[in-house]
């Protein structure tokens, strides 16, 4: 062989032979997902999994010799669909025919006309109750919130079997995904992309122009009164649309920030993979991301913390107010009005998965798990909706979103050995942390509690005063509730109509206890009850 190679070398140091095949450089094959230009072999660039099955993930990008790819796939890392063909939503190219475009104009059509439905569906009568319909309209959002939470599961790992394959597919409609529509076959990719970033605009001015239409027929008589469209209630009907779709406005706004590297440096886009991150092409990306995010994700969220902080003291005034901004309050508590703020970062936080490391899916993954385990728990101890069953329904959706988070670990295919050795430095770290908080909450109590028996033996003087100004508190609080029954029947009956759910439960609570208590000190009571009494004969002989 050495003396073959010799006579190779000296047989094509003739200049004349520069041409013959045989003197012409050779270089090993691409591995299978990688795609290099024949003028550059040696520029590897990583190709993009296709959401797919194991078996035919990288089915557009078979490796061998530079520039091959397959599936009606070309471009830099077979990134697009030749011409004339649309990529679907498993990253598969598909020829476009005469019917290919019917589902984005279907699309279309039935999103300008069912728009301003939404107005009429979702400005019921304010009450303090959450009536049926109203629980059915806030149960519905809470299914759209979780299709939008497991379809951010789904963008971060590609390697799919069935059904979870076609389960993906389905949900990306619910995140704006335009290829679910065939758009390729209509739009250019930067022309989607733009268009995917400014359709919550052109919603909110569709529906502008339609409550502008209704008021001008209401007024020459030719829209009931009754559907006339009022600008408190457009408003609602706005945010009522931002804060449903927000984890898929912020999504779409961060497309153009989720890059993965190359073995020859360069990043690609994820969504892209032939825009290359930093170049002119990606330009268009990041401008119109950039504004997405100022306007829809800022800018709303600015608004939204701002209208919790201000709204509650103009509610006083009347009901226009309530009427306007009732899509932030009416699904909690009234103690608990900002948790629709606690709500939204949430979801702003779930959608970041993306950005965080595009290349190794086990960091967006424990991300993830440890937002929602996180929100868990805060929702466990506040308990924010207004019923019961709204509080269990989102108590499930985080519950399944851990578990689901936790249970596609497995699934995460990962080669590189640099990335693994982060992944594993990533997972030591959560565990450490982990156990280090537990250890100090628990330290931390117990030392709280020795802390608070060191001061009551060390000043016993300032802990009984403590204690009865806590006491004094209390007795106020029970005096103003006392004196709740020097109003008229029809006055008292007007305060508990206003009461919520959770304060009637509260009111009924409160009621039983004393009864309870009140009852075991009569003498001769015979009443049974599930509750140990702390009393211990104390009212009667106070009675005495």
């Amino acid at each position: 062989n050495v003396v073959n190679q010799n006579c190779l070398r000296r047989f094509c140091e003739d200049e004349s032979r520069a041409a013959d095949p045989r003197c012409k450089p050779t270089f090993p094959e691409l591995a299978v997902g990688h795609w290099a230009d024949p003028e550059s072999p040696l520029d590897v660039y990583k190709c993009q999994a296709l959401i797919s099955s194991a078996s035919d993930k990288f089915l557009s990008c078979p490796g061998g010799r530079p520039g091959m790819c397959s599936g009606g796939r070309t471009g830099l890392a077979c990134g697009r669909c030749e011409d004339g063909m649309y990529m679907d939503v498993d990253g598969l190219c598909n020829e476009c025919v005469s019917g290919s475009s019917a589902p984005t104009i279907l699309v279309v059509i039935v999103i300008l006309m069912g728009f301003p439905c939404l107005y009429y569906l979702i400005n019921g009568k304010i009450t303090s109750e959450t009536s049926t319909m109203m629980a059915t309209g806030i149960s519905m959002g809470s299914l759209l919130t979780l299709t939008q939470h497991f379809s951010v599961i789904g963008q971060l790992l590609t390697s799919w079997d069935e059904p979870m394959k076609s389960i993906w597919a389905i949900l990306a409609v619910f995140m704006f995904d335009p290829k679910f529509l065939n758009s390729g076959c209509v739009f250019g990719d930067t022309t989607t992309f733009v268009g995917r970033i400014l359709l919550p605009t052109f919603l909110l001015g569709w529906l502008t122009l339609f409550a502008i239409a209704t008021q001008a027929g209401g007024k020459v008589g030719v829209v009931k009164e009754s559907l006339v469209m009022v600008w408190p209630k457009v408003r609602n009907t706005m945010g009522q649309m931002f804060q449903a779709f927000y984890i898929a406005i912020a999504m779409s706004c961060i497309l153009a920030l989720q890059c993965y590297s190359s073995p020859n440096g360069t990043s690609s886009l994820s969504q892209h993979p032939y825009i290359l991150c930093g170049s002119g092409d990606h330009t268009p990306f990041l401008v119109f991301s950039v504004l997405g995010m100022i306007v829809y994700l800022f800018g709303f969220g600015a608004f939204y913390i701002t209208a919790c902080i201000v709204i509650p003291g103009r509610s006083q005034r009347g009901l226009v107010a309530i009427q306007a901004y009732r899509f932030i309050f009416f699904r909690f508590r009234p103690e608990f009005w900002y948790w629709g703020s606690v709500f939204l970062f949430r979801n702003l936080l779930l959608t970041l998965a993306g950005v965080l490391n595009p290349g190794n899916p086990y960091t967006g993954a424990m991300y993830l798990g440890l937002v929602a385990l996180g929100f868990l728990i805060a929702q466990c101890v506040c308990w924010p909706w207004r019923s019961n069953l709204l509080n269990t329904l989102d108590t499930v959706i985080l519950f399944a979103m851990v578990a689901i988070v936790f249970s596609t670990l497995p699934f995460i295919e990962v080669t590189e050995v640099e990335v693994l050795e982060s992944t594993r430095d990533t997972l030591v770290g959560i565990m450490v942390t982990v156990f280090v908080l537990a250890s100090l909450t628990v330290v931390g109590s117990i030392l709280g509690n020795m802390a608070c028996k060191v001061r009551e033996v060390r000043d016993p003087d300032g802990h009984i005063q403590r204690k009865e100004a806590s006491m004094k508190t209390l007795s106020k609080a029970w005096a103003d509730l006392t004196n709740c029954y020097r109003l008229d029947a029809s006055r008292q009956m007007q305060f508990l109509t206003n009461l919520g759910a959770f304060d009637r439960a509260a009111v009924l609570k409160l009621a039983g206890v004393v009864d309870l208590e009140l009852s075991r000190s009569e003498k001769g009571s015979k009443r049974s009850s599930r509750r140990v009494s702390m009393n211990a004969g104390s009212l009667s002989t106070a009675s005495k």
